[in-house]
């Protein structure tokens, strides 16, 4: 009997903390740039401009710092974008734009802890705050905890239901759970999204492997889509799709409608 191929774990590319960190710190600067950097001339701010990033002032001190920090990430200098933060931080301790940079920097230097700290803190102040929740529910994926991360991601679809990424994570999470259907619906609402997505179509591929019986003929083409799309190639999907085509056997996907 030849062995037993081992499935293929869903995908997340090795660079997407990075790009999702960037994506974090990118729309918190761009949140720290389109408030008030100082309080209306003669008057003080309210209590709720503390709270409210999209309102609330912002010293010329934090945001110096804040873009500077943003420099020194882009170059990979993690350290000196964690330092330079927290400075800014100083300035506007309850920015939630500033939170979700230091807590996108932390994720990336590993320190998932101190990340989740700054991210329930930028949730307490905005409780619909999207970058917050999808960052926190990667570091919960990151470290298996998987009821977490589904609950996270949910809410950070449902707060930027327009972000394919946000639905790629929350398919990724609901396949660690064994929700096959929720998993397919969120993959496919992120391809939906953006099509040329190859992680999300690989992830559907492996999805589709998975089923028992696995649906060959819709995993080969997301699979082969993901390829076209720059994905490198997966040793255990290419033994199960050549296997397939050595000893094919009636596919369900054969004759479904989906594309």
């Amino acid at each position: 009997m030849p062995p037993a191929i081992a499935l293929s774990s869903f995908r997340r590319s090795p660079k997407i903390m990075r790009k999702i960190a960037l994506i974090a710190i990118g729309v918190a600067l761009l949140a720290i740039q389109g408030v008030e950097a100082s309080p209306p001339k003669g008057k003080n701010p309210s209590p709720s401009a503390t709270t409210n990033s999209t309102t609330a002032f912002i010293p010329e001190q934090a945001r110096s710092l804040a873009a500077r920090a943003e420099t020194a990430f882009a170059a990979g200098d993690l350290n000196q974008a964690e330092s330079l933060y927290k400075q800014a931080l100083e300035f506007g301790p309850n920015n939630t734009a500033l939170l979700v940079s230091l807590a996108a920097v932390e994720t990336r230097i590993g320190k998932l802890a101190e990340s989740e700290k700054y991210l329930l803190q930028a949730l307490h102040l905005d409780l619909q705050n999207a970058p917050a929740w999808q960052l926190l529910g990667m570091n919960y994926l990151e470290e298996k905890r998987n009821d977490e991360a589904f609950a996270a991601l949910v809410q950070s679809a449902l707060y930027d239901p327009r972000n394919p990424r946000a639905h790629n994570y929350l398919g990724i999470a609901a396949g660690r759970k064994g929700w096959s259907e929720v998993s397919e619906d969120e993959l496919r609402k992120a391809i939906e999204l953006d099509p040329q997505y190859a992680d999300a179509n690989f992830n559907l591929a492996v999805l589709y492997l998975r089923r028992t019986p696995p649906l060959i003929e819709l995993g080969r083409r997301h699979y082969q889509q993901a390829l076209d799309l720059g994905s490198p190639k997966d040793s255990a999907i290419e033994a199960q799709l050549a296997k397939a085509i050595a000893s094919p056997s009636p596919d369900p996907a054969t004759s479904s409608a989906l594309p």
